[in-house]
């Protein structure tokens, strides 16, 4: 009834994204100082980039807005500071990540381009799809784009993973590498590694298996014009993430930063320590989500295991 009367009050549809809007116009008041590229470098390298590091960005380019400089000029900065021994990897799924329903049998059909889908990852993943150089995962739910020196590595497996971040995905490998993940713009954002928990312990736990209650099936162009099928799992459920502040505190402080630069939010977790410690604690039975609830898929305060003799 409030949200109702609210809507009516306020003449939108859409609470969130109102207060979303609201919210930025009351920013770009509050905070003025502009900074450059060099600025944004100073404080990667503060938060651990360096040469040689693997580095996965998400990004929001509308938080960018007291930035002076381009996106090109932010991607040729990263990797001039990584350096020939580096990678730096980005989100690259498609604005669709469900394939439609179509003639299986048609060879024109094609739901996923690995040259041409664009990115709807946000501008920045857009310009780094299109980058010199850069290589992209097949997967038409969490498609990752690379460049540098582990690029094959992260993306050549991608298309026979069973889930989007299974041990084939770029997001295990970034495990594996210990990665410095950012986020630009993200406050409330959890890197898409952790996903990689529910992936990891499917067929360990009953709680995780159920997430991946659904499958989907598209049919892909690689790039070199081969055209194939890929056949996942998928976790079609309702989902819902406890607060981040509470999932942090679990977080040893020298593997996760926060900086602020003018109104831009900053954050670094190390891939390793961010996914060790949610496999840890689902070991204990502790899950980052509220919905599901655990509680059905729980005895003596741990999560049932999958029984392997059916």
């Amino acid at each position: 009834m409030m949200k109702r009367l609210l809507k009516k009050i306020l003449h939108t549809e859409n609470l969130t994204l109102y207060i979303h809007k609201r919210r930025k116009w009351i920013f770009r008041k509050i905070y003025r100082k502009k900074f450059t590229t060099h600025d944004l470098m100073d404080v990667l390298k503060s938060m651990g980039m360096k040469e040689g590091s693997v580095v996965f960005i998400h990004s929001s380019m509308t938080e960018f807005y007291n930035f002076q400089g381009t996106a090109e000029e932010l991607i040729n900065s990263i990797i001039d500071v990584i350096g020939s021994s580096g990678t730096l990897l980005m989100p690259a799924y498609p604005k669709c990540k469900f394939a439609p329903e179509r003639d299986l049998d048609n060879p024109e059909w094609i739901d996923f381009d690995v040259n041409t889908t664009p990115s709807g990852a946000g501008y920045l993943t857009e310009v780094f799809r299109n980058y010199p150089g850069v290589k992209r995962s097949i997967n038409i739910q969490h498609s990752v784009c690379a460049y540098g020196y582990l690029a094959d590595y992260f993306v050549s497996e991608h298309h026979l993973s069973v889930t989007a971040w299974d041990k084939h995905s770029p997001y295990y490998k970034l495990f594996l590498k210990d990665a410095l993940i950012f986020t630009f713009g993200l406050p409330h954002l959890l890197p898409t590694v952790h996903h990689c928990t529910e992936s990891l312990l499917r067929t360990r736990y009953t709680y995780f298996q159920h997430f991946f209650n659904s499958e989907i099936e598209y049919r892909y162009r690689d790039a070199e014009g081969n055209v194939a099928m890929q056949r996942m799992l998928f976790p079609a459920l309702p989902r819902k993430r406890k607060k981040k502040k509470v999932i942090e505190r679990s977080f040893n402080k020298s593997q996760f930063k926060k900086v602020a630069i003018s109104n831009l939010h900053i954050e670094m977790f190390r891939a390793n320590h961010l996914l060790q410690t949610l496999l840890n604690q689902a070991e204990e039975g502790k899950v980052i989500y509220k919905i599901p609830s655990p509680k059905s898929f729980m005895m003596c305060g741990k999560l049932l295991k999958v029984d392997r003799s059916k």
